[in-house]
């Protein structure tokens, strides 16, 4: 991971709609525009009055006429009240609101009159003006994940844009002779459906990004070099992620056409299982390159420790940390070891079941799981949540 580390820096920022931010990270600190609430405003469907009015108990007021929200009011006659909507401007000279399921009404002298029995205090069912937030106010500081409740009250204190930190895009590429996108084509009892695409595509779009399907790649140079092709076009991604092809057989030919193309291959193949064939290496033009072997056990964990360790430090996040467990299981010298596990809540620290089918082509363990433990030759066992997030 250092090395992912040291090879990365931040995309940078960008200005986003408030309402087009979804799960982005704020890059700078945002501000009220507005004082919320604008005016002093009814809480509660009620009665506006004078608290002074009411000091004298057994007191009725006349009302005035109704007052719904929308309209600003006129100012409030002395010794009188007035009908008032939830959200309502406070008229001038109110400045306390009796609710309707409190208020007893009397009809005399053919007027309305509202009958107090008891003193009403000052500020009574009132939103005082910019108790919310005051224009100028900061609302949410820098490195906060945008979400739904941030959106809704950025807008209604007048933030129209947000800066936020840039997201990558993903370009995806799926290599192999073997594989075939969909049930029809496997005519070939040879063959199988590509899922590795689609599973590193929705792991993207679990986090918010963007990802695009460059296409499949035959387990030859000259269809790899075409794909690569492809890659270096504009708008095939921030990160490029291939499947399959980065093992030591005659047709994994990934690391040999990327070297041939000019880019650095910073690490082919990690001391991990799954996932020991790994590679990652830097492109010409300095974008970052993962290929993740074709075991989707282990391209998964590929992406969800290698390339979600990327994503984090171009969007500007510190390396994720995962929480110290129980487990019992062995370390193996030298590997390090991504166990499938289910967490258990018992205990002074959390607890992980790893009594799953660990073999690395088994994809039905990985379903019962929620939890990935991280199993070093040396240190503690360290569990993650089985799917990644952009929170900081």
């Amino acid at each position: 991971m250092a090395a992912i580390e040291a090879s990365l820096r931040p995309l940078g920022d960008e200005d986003l709609p408030v309402a087009a931010a979804l799960g982005r990270l704020t890059a700078s600190p945002t501000h009220a525009e507005l004082d919320v609430p604008r005016f002093d405003a009814s809480a509660m469907d009620g009665f506006a009055l004078a608290s002074a009015d009411t000091i004298d108990a057994s007191v009725a007021l006349p009302l005035g006429a109704p007052h719904a929200a929308g309209q600003w009011p006129e100012p409030l006659a002395k010794g009188s009240a007035v009908s008032i909507a939830t959200g309502a401007p406070v008229p001038a000279g109110a400045d306390a609101v009796i609710i309707l399921e409190e208020a007893r009404l009397l009809d005399r002298d053919g007027r309305r009159w509202l009958q107090i029995e008891r003193p009403v205090s000052a500020h009574r069912n009132v939103r005082a003006l910019g108790e919310d937030a005051m224009a100028g106010e900061e609302i949410v500081p820098a490195g906060r994940l945008v979400t739904p409740d941030m959106i809704g009250a950025l807008i209604s204190y007048g933030v129209g844009h947000v800066r936020v930190r840039r997201q990558p895009r993903i370009g995806l590429i799926s290599t192999g002779d073997e594989i075939v996108p969909d049930p029809g084509g496997l005519q070939n009892p040879a063959t199988i459906i590509d899922s590795n695409g689609p599973m590193i595509d929705a792991c993207c779009r679990q986090l918010g990004l963007s990802a695009h399907f460059l296409g499949w790649a035959a387990d030859r140079g000259e269809a790899l070099d075409a794909m690569f092709d492809a890659v270096g076009q504009s708008g095939s991604g921030d990160i490029v992620i291939s499947t399959g092809g980065v093992s030591a057989g005659p047709y994994d030919l990934v690391a040999e056409q990327l070297s041939k193309r000019g880019a650095s291959i910073v690490f082919h193949g990690v001391r991990m299982r799954p996932g020991k064939p790994i590679l990652f290496a830097i492109l010409p033009d300095g974008r970052p390159y993962f290929g993740l072997p074709g075991n989707p056990v282990a391209a998964l964990v590929g992406f969800r420790f290698f390339v979600n360790a990327a994503i984090r430090r171009l969007v500007g996040l510190p390396p994720e940390a995962g929480v110290p467990a129980d487990v019992q299981a062995k370390a193996r010298p030298d590997t390090t070891l991504f166990l499938r596990g289910v967490m258990q809540a018992d205990g002074p620290r959390p607890w992980v079941d790893v009594d799953l089918d660990q073999r690395s082509h088994i994809q039905r363990s990985v379903l019962a799981a929620d939890t990935w433990l991280r199993l070093d030759p040396e240190g503690p066992p360290i569990a993650y949540p089985k799917n990644p997030s952009l929170a900081p």
